[in-house]
């Protein structure tokens, strides 16, 4: 049961083109994990670039950026 959680600088993006983004990042899921899409959730939030140093790159990307599948390319 994928559970996706994106955090990111806020994008302007409307209902339909979130509801979209969902739509395709769930069938992409769904696929190449073959998990049924019923399973996948996932978990958008915007933060300020404030609330992105304190929240995300101290307290997630920084202390664990060596496990993730994608390492960042980038220092705060």
């Amino acid at each position: 049961m994928p559970h996706i959680a994106i955090k990111c600088y806020p994008k302007g993006l409307n209902k339909q083109q979130l509801q979209s983004f969902a739509d395709d990042l769930t069938a992409f899921v769904s696929e190449r994990l073959n998990t049924p899409d019923e399973w996948i959730t996932i978990d958008y939030q915007e933060l300020s670039e404030n609330d992105w140093k304190e929240q995300v790159y101290d307290a997630e990307v920084k202390p664990n950026g060596d496990r993730f599948l994608r390492k960042p390319h980038y220092q705060l």
